[in-house]
């Protein structure tokens, strides 16, 4: 069975020239940010899991050469560049056709596959040297998830409300994400937290942050990135 797709509505918290972004705040300014660092203009990116092309339209507007990929093209919004249909529960072979890149997002995706490390797999035995991949997924050790597992025995984005009405179908903390990569030969990894939860009202805000701080204090050690923020992103370099 294919994977469900869930990208949501029109109505989003953010967006880029009017098209919709489903990623947390930030998430794709940052990747913008990382990419830019290290790559010139005119070089191959593939936007895989490509949504209504928000992240894509970002890219070439830097000056890459997008290749966007989603499951579901039906309501891609771009009249600039092409969506090509791609079910990597199945095969990632129209994105391996289109290669060789640079980089290759995957942007809160990996979750709602039913095999995350073999999708990991396929795009380091795809990509080519030198080349950088860059995942993100929901984080279930933010606090805020953290807190809901508490009370509820659910993480914040996995739940049986989620395994449907989401399409969140693999929970992944980053350290998971970050042994796959390692076990397929990929140590050079680059973590980032990002979107900490902020509680509308003032007196819950201070709550979060105070717990927050306090397992900041509590979990970091020599080497271990502090991992508070709704989305965990990485960036991995193929040697």
């Amino acid at each position: 069975m294919s994977a469900m797709t869930h990208r949501g509505g029109m109505q989003t918290h953010q967006n880029y020239r009017g098209v919709p972004i489903h990623a947390a705040d930030n998430v794709h300014e940052v990747i913008a940010a990382l990419l830019k660092q290290r790559l010139p203009k005119g070089a191959r990116v593939a936007d895989i899991g490509a949504g209504h092309g928000a992240l894509s339209l970002r890219l070439q507007d830097m000056g890459f050469d997008v290749k966007a990929f989603d499951l579901d093209c039906s309501d891609w919004m771009l009249d600039s560049m092409l969506c090509r249909q791609c079910d990597v529960n199945e095969s990632i072979g129209p994105v391996v056709k289109e290669g060789p890149y640079d980089a290759i997002c995957a942007i809160e995706m990996i979750d709602h596959l039913e095999n995350p490390r073999q999708f990991l797999r396929c795009l380091v035995e795809n990509a080519k040297k030198g080349s950088w991949i860059i995942v993100s997924a929901p984080n279930p050790l933010d606090t805020f998830s953290c807190i809901a597992m508490f009370r509820r025995g659910t993480f914040a984005w996995a739940s049986p409300e989620k395994y449907f009405g989401g399409g969140h179908i693999s929970l992944l903390p980053h350290w998971l994400i970050e042994e796959h990569l390692k076990y397929l030969g990929v140590v050079e990894q680059e973590w980032h937290f990002l979107a900490p939860y902020r509680h509308p009202a003032a007196s819950k805000k201070l709550f979060y942050q105070a717990i927050a701080k306090m397992r900041q204090l509590l979990a970091r050690g020599p080497g271990q990135p502090f991992f508070e923020g709704q989305t965990a992103l990485v960036i991995a370099r193929i040697s």
